[in-house]
Order: C-alpha cells, then structure tokens, then sequence
C-alpha cells in the first residue's frame, strides 16, 4: 500500500489519499500544558543554556538540569542530577538512549553541536510530536561538518568560500597555495575535536606546513572519528576580510509542516579572538536581500527544527561558511526582538506551527558578551590614543539598547557564575585584543596572529 500525499487542511479532519482511497487520520490527543512536560538541559557555563533556562522557566516549564555548570543554580531549576559528560560519546550517548526510552527523559534542549548530534543520531526513540521536531541525521551531518555542508550548499546553488580538507599534508599546502594567502584554518566540524578548537590565520606556505597536522580527538570521541575519518584534518578556506566585522546571521526556528515560523537578521560586529573567534557584539540588521537569501538556502538544507546561517559579503556575492542547526550564543538578541525561540520550540513539540509575518524593519539592538565586549574595547582605545588614532568606526547604525549574552538578570546568580567563568584564563581574553590593537595601531592590513 503506497502513501501518496497527506492533504493538511484545517477546517476538516486531517484525511490521507492511499491508492485512490480517503482514510481519516486518527484525530490527535488532547493539548498537553506546557507545565506538564520537563524538558531535559544539559549543564555548562554557555549563552545557549543560561538562554533557554531563563525562557523556559520563567513560563512554569519544569526543567530538569543534568551536569556540571552555572544552569543547576538556576532558581528555575526543577531538578538536578549527574550524568556522564556531554563531551564523552561513548558513555553518554547510551546513557542519553537508555533515558529517553526509559521516559525519564522525553524533550532535549538543542543547545550545542554535540547534543544536537546525540538527539537527531537517536531520533527515532522520541515520541512522534517530538520526533517530528527533530532534524534528520543526515542533515545535522551536512550542517556540522563543514566540507559536507559546502558540498550541500552546492547543490542548493549557495556560494561558499574556496576550501580545502586532505589527508595529505603536501597536497593540502599545495591546494592553498592556489587558493592564495591569508587563509583561514579551522576543524572540519567540533564533533571530534571538541569546542575548544578555534581556526588561525595562515598567512603563508611556511605557516601552512607548521600548522598543517591532524587534531588530536577528544578524549572519549573517538568513536566520532571512526565514523567520520575527516573531523581528523583541519579545513583551510579562503580568507575573507568582511569576516572580522560583517558576518550576516539569519536565526530563526522552523516547522517540520508549516515552515519557517520566525526569523530575524543580525550582524556579528565584534569577536573573541579577532578574526576567528565567537561574537562578543551582534546588532540587528534590516535589508530584505540577505535576509530573503539566507532563509532561501535554510529551506533547502534544513526540514526543521532551530538554525543560525552564517554569511559573508564578498562583493556582490553572500558566501555561507557555516549552519548552526541548534541555538546560537546570541539566541538572547532573537528573544529580545519577540521571537522568543526556545519557547517556540518547545511548542513545535506540543503541536505544529503556523509561520508568523516577518517585519520588514525592527528595532537596532544589540547582544554583547559583556567582559571580552569591555576588553576589546578598553585595549583598543587605550593603544590607539597612544597614537592620536581613534578606534575605527563601525560600519553599523547605533544600537537602541543591548542585552547580555550571557544569562540575565532575572536569574542572575548563573549569570555571575558564567561570566566569572571567563576570568578563569585572563590572558586568553587580553592578549589576542592587544596584538589585533597593535596591528590596528600599525595600519596594517593583514591579519596579525
């Protein structure tokens, strides 16, 4: 018997057209409360987490906190128990699969790589209004592994920067050769390799061959490497320069039936490292052509599910380097604007979603991860006065306010823990702004490592 299509229409039952026939589809259970329905947040010290404690529990969802981190301090906190950790694949994953059969577990929040990974390898374990919120595994590899992610934007009809991944150290510096110089280098994926891996610059052959060399795998993600021989070889791509203030994000969640249900457009205009590192400053953008471009691409790699697209300007032509198919450190500036993604994401697992109207314009905001925020700040106007040169300018309209990043007041005792946090390495976050402070003091026009 062949399913030929579902007809979704909702004035009449739902109905499926099989071999010619009409068969009513059984009508669904009664709405469940969100109050009813724990969701399960896996503990660190991260925007993405501290984001979807605060959404969630201050609506009365019961959140169950497993791990180590700021999240378990949370006067939202239903529950707190141990698990093993997140980074360890081969103890984790069985133990995520036996909890959610046991129904102990029954709703994930997809707040990094790595759990996205977990929840969509065992997606078919979830109940079905859950599981239909869940991308597929091959989607989640073509968003997570860069070289596989260029191959699906290809085939979407997306330009993406030049790039090069081989197991072959010569064949690879030769390849960048002919891509020409400055490169980026950074992991194929952070499956693997872990999220502490960041890209460099490259800015010659010489530099090439010292750096070129397999990464070492994170203990206990072995097993990821085996599956994916490539996490084991760095990705080297062209060098852009827009990519150290205007990295275009288009974020936004969407329905698995009903499509993209919000999205929003912004602009990373700071980061941490320079050049390579995560937003510390991400504003709100308003120009239909990126926006309509990168929800274009989101649509054909993406079913479902959340999503940050990430592009770059390089003349007339917006580039994709990467696709977050989870939440993104800066979901708190999405939230501000009224699209409030962790809530709807937990009720895209209740019901489907209906699309709402995008505004053609909203409000200039601003998201900063407030301490390497300061620091970059602090260095570069300190060491530019010394020259009577004044930090550049931005190329971005004023914001009408700003939220943190990380954590909020309404809960702020994660909040202090998370930020405090980043001061366990104080020279991490000063150095990399004084070399970028010096290179700016210099004029120089290449990037300085």
């Amino acid at each position: 018997m062949r399913v030929e299509r579902v007809l979704p229409d909702a004035r009449v039952p739902a109905q499926i057209v099989v071999s010619g026939r009409t068969t009513p589809v059984t009508p669904a259970a009664p709405a469940v409360s969100h109050t009813q329905v724990p969701v399960a947040i896996f503990d660190n010290f991260w925007a993405t987490t501290l984001s979807f404690i605060t959404s969630l529990g201050s609506r009365g969802v019961p959140l169950h906190i497993y791990g180590s981190g700021a999240g378990r301090w949370s006067r939202y906190a239903t529950r707190h128990t141990k698990c093993p950790s997140v980074d360890d694949a081969e103890q984790f994953l069985p133990w995520l699969r036996a909890r959610v059969r046991s129904g102990e577990i029954r709703r994930v929040a997809p707040t990094t790589d790595l759990i996205a990974y977990y929840v969509s390898a065992i997606r078919e374990e979830f109940a079905p209004e859950v599981r239909r919120t869940i991308a597929p595994l091959d989607e989640l590899e073509s968003c997570l592994i860069k070289t596989r992610f260029a191959a699906a934007c290809v085939r979407a009809g997306q330009p993406t920067p030049a790039i090069v991944c081989d197991d072959e150290p010569e064949a690879a510096i030769e390849a960048g050769r002919q891509l020409g110089f400055p490169l980026m280098m950074k992991p194929n994926s952070h499956l693997g390799v872990g999220s502490g891996q960041r890209g460099q610059i490259i800015r010659n052959a010489e530099e090439l061959r010292a750096a070129y060399r397999p990464y070492a795998m994170a203990p206990g993600q072995d097993s990821l490497a085996a599956r994916y021989p490539e996490l084991r070889w760095p990705l080297l791509q062209k060098f852009i320069p827009s990519a150290r203030s205007r990295v275009f994000s288009i974020s936004g969640i969407k329905d698995s039936s009903g499509g993209i249900v919000a999205a929003s457009l912004s602009c990373k205009r700071r980061q941490w490292p320079p050049d390579v590192g995560i937003s510390t400053s991400q504003i709100t953008c308003n120009d239909a052509r990126i926006l309509a471009t990168g929800l274009q691409t989101v649509n054909r790699l993406l079913s479902r599910g959340l999503f940050e697209l990430e592009l770059l300007v390089n003349g007339t032509e917006l580039l994709a380097i990467d696709l977050n198919p989870r939440a993104f450190g800066f979901i708190a500036l999405d939230i501000a604007l009224g699209n409030d993604l962790p809530w709807l994401w937990l009720r895209s697992t209740l019901r489907a979603l209906e699309p709402r109207t995008i505004p053609a314009t909203r409000p200039v905001m601003e998201s900063r991860l407030l301490i390497p925020y300061s620091i970059n700040r602090v260095v570069g106007a300190l060491l530019s006065a010394r020259h009577g040169k004044p930090e550049e300018e931005d190329a971005h309209p004023p914001a009408e306010a700003s939220v943190s990043m990380l954590g909020s007041w309404d809960d702020p005792v994660p909040m202090l823990l998370s930020n405090l946090s980043l001061l366990r390495h104080p020279g991490s976050l000063l150095r990399p702004y004084v070399r970028a402070a010096l290179r700016n003091r210099r004029g120089a026009d290449g990037p300085l490592r």
